[in-house]
């Protein structure tokens, strides 16, 4: 038995088969997304990455939470004064809240968390500081004066640290447009390390980061990049045509795909 890991626009596929010669029927079912093998496993043997996978440059994508604000209480009183109600004690079911972010309602930018990349590409850095709807950023200096290294011999892939704070509403605007998979494949791979960071603390906020695709049902740029069709290939069209039951297949989809 070979288990072979296959690099796609969508992320990374293992299948297992018993004999190579099947290989390139394996690689037809990806032929739209297909970029790569990054490895092959085989009997009695360690995973061996291939040439490319081995030149490819190191980054490390590791996401620390440094601040996490999320009370649904307070979210839910927010609510409830909307309504002139008052929320009670009872802790939100996840139906509820589930509910709220789908329809993203005001209240949900009380809730604010704030993260730190220590080690970030300046040019991927200057991705996520184009999001400006509740968040904000702070990036460490490249000045010569202030790192005693001379701005000219930087490149764009050097490190910098960057931290942000976001409401619920900015993750999951930005996750429309970092989840994408037109998106700049590391930009991607910083995002999906931040939602999983998340995920253990909150997995209702997790489950409302979609790419736009998804909340549309059906992709809005002007180039597809092919996610959506992909994901919808085993759906039925009931399922399609329900935004809750989108998300819910998608997170599943997401989870074997979109790894960190």
């Amino acid at each position: 038995m070979y288990k072979i890991i296959i690099s796609t626009t969508q992320g990374q596929f293992v299948k297992e088969v018993n004999d190579m010669a099947e290989l390139p029927n394996i690689l037809k079912q990806y032929e739209s997304i297909y970029t790569g093998v990054q490895a092959i496993y085989t009997p009695g043997e360690a995973i061996e990455e291939t040439e490319e996978k081995k030149s490819e440059p190191k980054y490390n994508t590791e996401t620390r939470i440094t601040n996490f604000n999320v009370n649904w209480q307070a979210i839910k009183s927010a609510c409830m004064t909307t309504i002139s109600k008052e929320a009670g004690d009872k802790e939100p079911s996840q139906e509820w809240k589930r509910k709220l972010l789908l329809c993203e309602h005001s209240p949900i930018r009380r809730g604010i968390i704030s993260w730190k990349w220590p080690e970030i590409p300046y040019a991927i850095s200057t991705h996520f500081a184009r999001h400006h709807e509740g968040c904000e950023k702070f990036i460490s200096t490249s000045r010569a004066d202030r790192t005693g290294v001379d701005r000219t011999t930087r490149t764009q892939m050097d490190p910098v640290m960057m931290e942000m704070d976001a409401n619920i509403q900015a993750l999951i605007n930005i996750s429309y447009k970092r989840l994408c998979t037109s998106a700049d494949p590391l930009t991607r791979k910083y995002w999906i390390s931040l939602l999983y960071a998340i995920k253990e603390y909150d997995e209702d906020i997790f489950w409302a980061c979609v790419p736009q695709c998804v909340r549309c049902g059906g992709c809005p740029e002007y180039r597809g990049c092919g996610l959506f069709d992909h994901f919808a290939e085993e759906l039925t069209k009931e399922e399609l045509l329900n935004i809750r039951t989108r998300y819910d297949k998608f997170n599943e989809y997401k989870q074997k795909v979109l790894r960190k």
